[in-house]
């Protein structure tokens, strides 16, 4: 639509000059493609919302994996208050 008003075409009116026929399709493409994103966007969201499953414990582990890469999975959800009284010390490996 950018291109359109910098070639001159008035707006506002239900006719318009065959000279910018290409470019206004291509803007009404555009605008069916933002409708099909704003659909899908809401049925991800419905899906997710009226779904029936529930998140594991730790969403992020690998298959075969026994324990957490991270710390804040190995404490329990929701965390007690005052988990760590003092910073835990965190070693390299496994």
């Amino acid at each position: 639509m950018h291109f359109l008003g910098l070639a001159g075409m008035p707006r506002r009116i239900p006719d318009y000059p065959d000279a910018f026929a290409e470019w206004n399709a291509l803007c009404s493409y555009g605008s069916y493609l933002s409708i099909l994103g704003a659909l899908f966007f809401f049925y991800v969201v419905y899906a997710t919302l009226a779904g029936n499953q529930v998140c594991g414990k730790n969403p992020w582990q690998f298959e075969g994996e026994t324990t957490s890469p991270t710390l804040e999975w190995m404490i329990p959800s929701p965390p007690a208050f005052h988990t760590f009284e003092e910073l835990p010390a965190i070693k390299e490996g496994r």
